[in-house]
C-alpha cells in the first residue's frame, strides 16, 4: 500500500468523523488500553512497510505521558473529536480543536491532555521508511484539507 492509499483511509477515517463531533468516533469499544495511562486506548488501524494509522481516545481528563514513537519518520496527528492539550518536548503547550491536523517531527517526544468535556478522538498517521519532504508535504496537505474545520471558523 503507498501513501497515497494511507492518506485516502486517513481522509475516509476523518470524513466519517464529521457528523460526529460530540462523541468518540468509530469503535473505541475495540481500542486496547494504553499501559500506565488510565482513560487512554489505542487501535491500531492499518500497518504497513511504510506508515501506521492509529485511532487513538483520551477519556475527559485523561493524560497520555511523555512517549514518543521512535520508529516514526513523520507524525501526523489530527483531532477528531474533544478538546486537548497537546505539548511537545522543547514547544509550548497548544490547544487543539477537533478538525486541526498537526504535524510533529518524526519520533519527537510529546504528550497530551483532554481539557474537554467528551471523549476526545485522535488519528495519528506515522511514516516508518525513510520519507521524502514531498510525502510529508502531502500528508500534511491533504490531513488539513480533510478535517473537519474547527467550530467557529
Amino acid at each position: 500500500m503507498t501513501l497515497r492509499h494511507a492518506l485516502g483511509a486517513v481522509a475516509m477515517l476523518v470524513a466519517l468523523a464529521a457528523p460526529a463531533a460530540a462523541q468518540a468516533v468509530a469503535g473505541p469499544e475495540k481500542a486496547r488500553p494504553v499501559q500506565g495511562d488510565p482513560g487512554i486506548s489505542s487501535l491500531q488501524v492499518l500497518n504497513e512497510g511504510a506508515f501506521r494509522v492509529l485511532r487513538d481516545y483520551a477519556e475527559p481528563g485523561a493524560t497520555r505521558r511523555m512517549h514518543n514513537h521512535a520508529d516514526a519518520t513523520y507524525h501526523v496527528f489530527v483531532l477528531i473529536t474533544g478538546q486537548l492539550r497537546l505539548t511537545v518536548e522543547g514547544q509550548a503547550p497548544v490547544d487543539v480543536g477537533p478538525g486541526e491536523a498537526l504535524s510533529l517531527k518524526g519520533g519527537v517526544m510529546h504528550t497530551f491532555i483532554n481539557t474537554g468535556k467528551v471523549t476526545a478522538t485522535i488519528v495519528e498517521v506515522f511514516g516508518k521508511a525513510p520519507a521524502a519532504a514531498a510525502d510529508v508535504a502531502a500528508a500534511e496537505a491533504l490531513a488539513r484539507a480533510l478535517a473537519p474545520p474547527p467550530p467557529g471558523r
